[in-house]
Parts: C-alpha cells; sequence; structure tokens
C-alpha cells in the first residue's frame, strides 16, 4: 500500500469537507440509462479495469498525527453490485441515496458502482467518486474508457499513464519554490478582499449548510450571438462578458457593493501526462472585481480582462495555499475569500448514444450540493443560445428570488451588449 501527501487541491477540499461536513458531501457521478442485450459481467469488468488503471480510484485516506495522507490499494478491481427494482420511481430514490449521503473519508468506501435493472434490456449505471479525488473532466475520462474496456479494449491500448495521482502530489509539493512569486501576487491580490454581503432571504446560519435547489433559465440565439460579437469587439472573451454581466447583478443584489471577489474553476492539467488521468486538479481562482466609480460596462470589460489574463497566468498556485498562506479565519457559516462562483462548462463530450448494440443516455438525476451560496454554470453558447444554471444555498435564498436573479442576468446582459458605452448606473437604472 502506497502512502502519500495529499495534494494542495485535496488539501483545501478535506479542509472543506471537514469544516463544513453538513449532511451530504461533495459527490460527483455518471447515471446513464443502458438500453439493449447488457453484458453485466463485460460491464464489470470494465470498470474494474477502469479502477485500476487509476490508482486515484483505489485512494482512501488516514490521519497521522492529525495530518490527512492518502494511501493506494493494490489493484483489485470493485464490485458493481447489480440491484433489480421495480421501477423508475425506485431507480431515481436508489440514485438519490447514493448522490446525497455523507462519506466517512477515513473508514470510506469513496467509489462506488452499481447496475439498476428495470428489465433484462434496460438498465441504469450509477458511479459515484468523492470530489477529493475526482474532477469534472476525470467524469469524461471515466465514461471514455469504460465505454472503450466495455467495447474489448485493453489498457495496453489505453494512452500510458506516465503519472499517477500520488505522484502529481509528490511533484506539486517538489514546485512549491517555484510558485512563491505567484502565491505573492495572490496574497497581494487578496488580503483585503471583503466578503460579497448579497441581500439574503433567510439570516445566514451559524454553520453552513449544504443544502440546494438547481434553477435553469435560457437566453436565446440572438444574444449569444450579441455576446459573441461584444467580445470580438472588445478583444476579449464570452467568458469576459459573461462575467462582467454577473458582477454587475451582484453589485445590484448588494445594495451596491463595488469590491468583492467571485471564484471560477480552471481545469488545472498544466502538464501534457495530467490529461489523461482521473484525479483532483481542478483549481480555483478567485477573481477580484471592480466597480468603483460608476463605470461604462466597456470600462469593466475593460477590467475584467486584466483581471481574467492575470490569474490564468498565476493559474498553478492551489487556492488553498492561498488560504494558507493569507492566515484567513475560519468561519463555518461562510466560505473564505469568496461566495459565488462562475463557471463555464463543457458537458457534452460522453453522449455519443450508441455502444456497440447499446444505446446510452443520461438519466436524470438531481445536482451536486453547494458549499457556497451560489453557483452559477453556463453551457457554450450555441446556435441554442445560453443555458444557464444557478445552484442555491436553500437555507439563504427562496426559488424566487433566484428567478428574479435569472432574468435579471438577461436584462443586463441585453442592455450591455446593446449599449456597452452606458453606466452601471444606467443599466440598473433601465435594467434593474
Amino acid at each position: 500500500m502506497r502512502v502519500l501527501p495529499l495534494s494542495a487541491l485535496q488539501q483545501r477540499f478535506w479542509y472543506l469537507c471537514t469544516t463544513y461536513t453538513g449532511d451530504t458531501s461533495p459527490i460527483l457521478f455518471l447515471t446513464w440509462r443502458i438500453r439493449g442485450p447488457l453484458d453485466v459481467e463485460r460491464w464489470n469488468a470494465a470498470v474494474s479495469a477502469l479502477v485500476n488503471r487509476h490508482e486515484v480510484l483505489r485512494t482512501g485516506f488516514l490521519l497521522r498525527d492529525g495530518e490527512p495522507l492518502q494511501t493506494v490499494s493494490p489493484p483489485k478491481g470493485i464490485d458493481t453490485e447489480l440491484i433489480h427494482v421495480t421501477g423508475e420511481a425506485e431507480a431515481e430514490r436508489i440514485l438519490l441515496s447514493r448522490t446525497n449521503r455523507l462519506l466517512d473519508l477515513i473508514d470510506g468506501p469513496l467509489v462506488e458502482s452499481c447496475l439498476l435493472r428495470l428489465a433484462d434490456d434496460h438498465h441504469v449505471w450509477i458511479f459515484t467518486m468523492h470530489h477529493l479525488m475526482s474532477d469534472g473532466a476525470s467524469l469524461r475520462i471515466v465514461g471514455r474508457e469504460v465505454r472503450a474496456f466495455y467495447l474489448g479494449g485493453s489498457e495496453a491500448a489505453m494512452p500510458a499513464l506516465e503519472f499517477q495521482y500520488g505522484d502529481f502530489a509528490v511533484w506539486q509539493r517538489e514546485q512549491e519554490a517555484a510558485v512563491e512569486a505567484d502565491l505573492a501576487y495572490w496574497c497581494e491580490r487578496l488580503s483585503t478582499v471583503p466578503p460579497l454581503e448579497l441581500k439574503t432571504d433567510h439570516p445566514r446560519p451559524q454553520v453552513k449548510s449544504t443544502a440546494s435547489e438547481e434553477l435553469f433559465h435560457q437566453m436565446g440565439p440572438e444574444l449569444a450571438a450579441q455576446i459573441v460579437q461584444l467580445s470580438r469587439t472588445a478583444r476579449c472573451t464570452p467568458f469576459m462578458v459573461l462575467f462582467a454581466g454577473l458582477q454587475v447583478v451582484l453589485w445590484q443584489r448588494s445594495g451596491g457593493q463595488t469590491d468583492f471577489a467571485v471564484g471560477t474553476p480552471v481545469a488545472g492539467r498544466v502538464r501534457t501526462e495530467l490529461e489523461p488521468l482521473v484525479g483532483l486538479f481542478a483549481n480555483t481562482l478567485a477573481l477580484r472585481a471592480d466597480l468603483s466609480g460608476d463605470p461604462t460596462f466597456a470600462e469593466l470589460l475593460t477590467r475584467t480582462r486584466t483581471t481574467v489574463i492575470n490569474a490564468l497566468k498565476r493559474q498553478t498556485v492551489p487556492f488553498g495555499r492561498i488560504v494558507g498562506r493569507l492566515g484567513l479565519p475560519s468561519d463555518p457559516g461562510r466560505t473564505q475569500l469568496f461566495q459565488v462562483i462562475f463557471s463555464m462548462r463543457n458537458d457534452n463530450e460522453n453522449k455519443q448514444p450508441e455502444l456497440g448494440e447499446l444505446h446510452i443516455e443520461d438519466f436524470p438525476h438531481g445536482h451536486p450540493k453547494v458549499l457556497h451560496d451560489m453557483v452559477v454554470d453556463i453551457w457554450r453558447l450555441d446556435e441554442n443560445g445560453v443555458r444557464t444554471g444557478i445552484r442555491y444555498d436553500t437555507a439563504l435564498f427562496t426559488e424566487d428570488t433566484v428567478v428574479t436573479l435569472a432574468r435579471q442576468y438577461e436584462r443586463v446582459l441585453s442592455a450591455a451588449v446593446a449599449e456597452p458605452g452606458n453606466r452601471l448606473s444606467q443599466l440598473a437604472a433601465q435594467h434593474g
């Protein structure tokens, strides 16, 4: 059994999971509906091959002198439990129970696989992983490799894994001196950032809740095209336009706060050897907003562009190291540095419906719990428009408030792309 340090990213998640425990863990999962003549034994073997290939899927944790370490067990596969169910309602209940529970970080298990059999030719596969060992990109790798193994692929036919996740954790520790200058930048940038004080519908609990709901809002294709066009004119990206628009909404919801930070995830796979690995590589950048002086939206966009570019240049500094260096006090009722996350997502990679004689599609499921007050997800802009998802802490906000925020976001973006020379006060007066 290998005993290794946690990566800096895992250290941060360990802190979050042990400080804001709630009643559920951050669990990432794949849920596929599989129709057709599924060979259960072959599927079981494919999932086992995946687990044997990636050490992180055989990882547990222990405490030594109060410090967490990760332990890697030898490759021995995984049992995919086969459960006979009577219908959709029972399948949904089992899915909910497996993706909304509190996992024991020491005793586990932290990775599980099961097949729900609704009929001989109708199954649902549920694969769950604790967020300490996985990220969004890892889910796509899991799906791609299970498909390959099921179709008869062997590990020898896969790209060789030059690294395992534990090797990455060690390598990351060795780079500490190299990131010192970037760490100094982040500390100077974030040392005085105040918390974002959004107006909430309920008093903030003393201990942060993980209870959440998700609301979706679709913006039209015309607006999507206008966002892309403005990004080209302003020499920035659609992400920057969308993020600037969100800053305006948060400024309005906070009653005019002009200085705050918003978190945004980045893939964090800064070496080519890391690209085929399952593991927690996704880092989080704290982007400090500056809406002072009632700028025009175009001016805010310029500020946002500078902030994002400078952050991406220094994205290899683990967020946990920044928090540790700043020595921020722990507040069980509020996450550190930022309370809102903004993310642009691409969840379309595993959408190929056919797998040999099988047809695969998503099985309806819930949504990940949130450790922050709010998470705003944007899916790729295309001919269908802009799909927005807002996951929010139900201990703080009501659904009506989030519906209002989503509509307000669309109005702000529509006004901004139409007349980017308008000042924020004008946007608020016309489209608040």
